[in-house]
């Protein structure tokens, strides 16, 4: 008993401190545009911060699933272990994250620094993680070893077993220990976009520009000329005195002052940001409002939703399959379900399922699971037609009924 007790135990790890860390320093400095740009500001870009929404939602929708192979076919495990039905430990306590939000935490800080990062909290008497901790990029340290493997230092401490840190990588250069930060490399577009977005609030609400100047014959000093323009502003600004009658008295004239057409083309500076954000993480302009840029990515909604899962998706699909790979057991796959992302329309769905019905391809009951469809009886029978009784029936209900046989003939009575 003293042996399973130990065997069983959970081995837990102290947490590391507050996870809240500040950004890299390096990205500290102004872009030239004149704004800082880091993951906390770049996420203020509507753009950027709707493509790391898009993607992020999408990845952490898909059920994750253990799949086993049985003749050169996946089929799912059932039970799946924990580390697939509740990797972070919220289906049974609130206290820690869901399924979703971990996975959801992951995938933005792939997106915006290029690196994500698990610690096991818990294994199982066999040694399998059974629950993880997601952790703040910046928390982790990578350094490469002389064989190439890694070494992760976690709050400067070192990590002894490096099999307790999951870490995904996004893009990455040849022999790097850690991947790309999106927001690094591209920091100058999207300080641009920033400062893009800065200028057209200060133009609306401040005012980046002279709307006009009140002209004088005489010079005034500084005093006089401040009076003057609080008493115009106080008689001409604001909503209330829009179509107010001015009156000016002195000699004083007022010079209108235009908007130069370099000022006016802000909101195209901004479109502009805005498709430079599409392309920088590859999402569909349209799902960004751009719907005058459809037709680059494909002749309707449809074609370019297959083409964002299979651009897109389907990398950072396979990215985070394989880190969940390694913490099952060997002989198991993990897979991110896409059947609800390559669902049509209704017509087109129930028409795709005719087909595969009549090739022999699906059953009944496979099709009805599709739609979240309870099973029926007879319905596994995969070569029976459509439109017909299943094979496994012997009753022939368009057969007539059978004559009822003759009755017998009474024996003749005896002779006296």
């Amino acid at each position: 008993m003293g042996f399973l007790r130990r065997a069983t135990e959970r081995r837990t790890v102290q947490q590391f401190g507050d996870s809240s860390i500040p950004t890299n320093g390096s990205l500290a400095a102004p872009t030239a545009s004149g704004v800082p740009v880091n993951e906390q500001t770049a996420m203020k870009l509507i753009a950027v911060h709707a493509c790391v929404r898009i993607i992020s939602s999408a990845l952490a929708g898909r059920p994750l699933r253990s799949m086993q192979k049985r003749d050169d076919v996946l089929v799912p495990i059932t039970p799946a272990p924990a580390i697939v039905t509740d990797p972070f430990g919220g289906l049974n306590s609130t206290r820690f994250p869901s399924r979703r939000a971990g996975l959801k935490q992951m995938a933005v800080s792939l997106l915006l620094r290029g690196n994500a990062y698990a610690y096991v909290l818990t294994r199982d008497y066999l040694g399998r993680p059974t629950r993880l901790m997601v952790l703040h990029p910046s928390r982790v340290r990578v350094e490469l070893d002389d064989d190439g493997g890694r070494t992760y230092y976690l709050d400067r401490q070192r990590v002894e077993n490096p099999g307790d840190i999951v870490h995904i990588t996004g893009l990455c250069m040849p022999g790097a220990a850690e991947g790309m930060s999106v927001i690094a490399y591209a920091r100058q577009s999207i300080g641009l976009g920033l400062a893009a977005e800065e200028f057209g609030a200060k133009f609306f609400g401040q005012g980046a520009h002279l709307t006009g100047v009140v002209e004088m014959e005489a010079n005034l000093d500084k005093t006089r000329a401040r009076e003057l323009k609080e008493s115009f502003e106080a008689s001409h600004s604001g909503l209330p005195n829009a179509h107010a009658i001015g009156v000016l008295s002195g000699g004083a004239t007022w010079k209108p002052i235009s908007v130069a057409p370099e000022d006016a083309q802000f909101l195209g500076t901004r479109a502009a940001a805005n498709l430079d954000m599409a392309m920088l993480f590859g999402v569909p302009p349209h799902m960004l409002g751009q719907i005058d840029r459809t037709t680059s990515w494909g002749t309707g909604i449809e074609q370019q939703a297959i083409g964002f899962r299979i651009w897109t998706l389907d990398d950072w699909l396979g990215t985070f399959e394989d880190a969940w790979t390694t913490l099952l057991p060997r002989g198991q796959y993990a897979r991110l379900d896409t059947t609800s992302l390559e669902r049509t329309d209704t017509a087109g769905r129930y028409n795709a399922y005719v087909q595969g019905r009549t090739a022999g391809l699906l059953t009944q009951n496979e099709i009805r699971a599709k739609e979240n469809l309870a099973p029926v009886d007879g319905g596994d029978d995969i070569n029976a037609p459509l439109n017909s009784a299943h094979a496994g029936d012997t009753a022939e209900p368009d057969q007539p009924p059978e004559p009822p046989d003759d009755p017998p003939v009474p024996a003749p009575k005896p002779k006296k």
